[in-house]
């Protein structure tokens, strides 16, 4: 007996609530349309032209303009994108001059 009259407290405040709302659809189907069926959005029919295989046929053309693990990406991406590229490159050289491949505590 308790749960239904927790139900019907709770039903009460939801269709308080829509009325209060002022929603001139009636808060009956207001809150069967937002709390059971849904909105009309969320049942639109999408479609998405998807190639699985595009990754495959652009691999050569990632390997040969970033570097085989996006090394020269990750590099060009450290640059910036001010006009100052060439000037930070050869900071970033001269800083890891000497060091196996920028660390330190893999030198004897």
């Amino acid at each position: 007996m308790k749960k239904y009259i927790t139900l019907s407290v709770c039903m009460c405040v939801l269709f308080y609530r829509q009325v209060l709302a002022g929603d001139p659809v009636g808060p009956v189907k207001s809150f069967i349309q937002t709390n059971l069926v849904g909105l009309p959005v969320l049942h639109d029919k999408q479609s998405w032209s998807f190639d699985p295989d595009v990754s495959l046929r652009r691999r050569k053309q990632f390997i040969d303009l970033h570097g085989d693990k996006g090394e020269r990406l990750i590099e060009r991406l450290g640059l910036g994108i001010d006009g100052y590229s060439e000037e930070r490159l050869q900071r970033q050289r001269q800083r890891d001059e000497g060091h196996l491949g920028g660390l330190n505590y893999f030198l004897p």
